[in-house]
């Protein structure tokens, strides 16, 4: 799709991804509980821990923006974190994935078409 992603937090527009990651915050009950890091590629679903935290299958996970601190779930499609990709300045995509831990659904949406990823993909829309 593209060479490099890079990814923004759709509250406050500060950019969420370096080279290799997307970098999150996890919280549980309104607590940090850990940061991740996920490969930014679309349909990849390996990841890295700041701490020893276990993320168990099926846990729903959520996201925050380590900024902000904003929640970064969906309001559209609740199972879902909501994300903005920028190829350019003035081209920005939706990217929604599954917040479910072992789930891989991720969607990139643009105005006319939804480029599907992942071994769990569901229809949106």
């Amino acid at each position: 799709m593209f060479k490099s992603y890079k990814y923004f937090c759709p509250k406050c527009d500060e950019q969420l991804s370096d080279h290799n990651h997307v970098s999150f915050h996890i919280l549980e009950d309104g607590k940090f509980k850990t940061s991740i890091k996920l490969n930014p590629k679309p349909g990849e679903y390996d990841y890295l821990c700041e701490s020893s935290v276990q993320l168990n299958m099926g846990e729903r996970l959520n996201f925050h923006c380590p900024a902000c601190n904003e929640n970064l779930q969906s309001d559209q499609f609740l199972d879902f974190v909501s994300i903005n990709m920028k190829p350019t300045e003035q081209i920005v995509f939706e990217v929604l994935f599954d917040r479910t831990c072992g789930q891989h659904a991720t969607y990139v949406m643009t105005e006319d078409m939804v480029e599907k990823h992942g071994s769990h993909p569901k229809d949106l829309i």
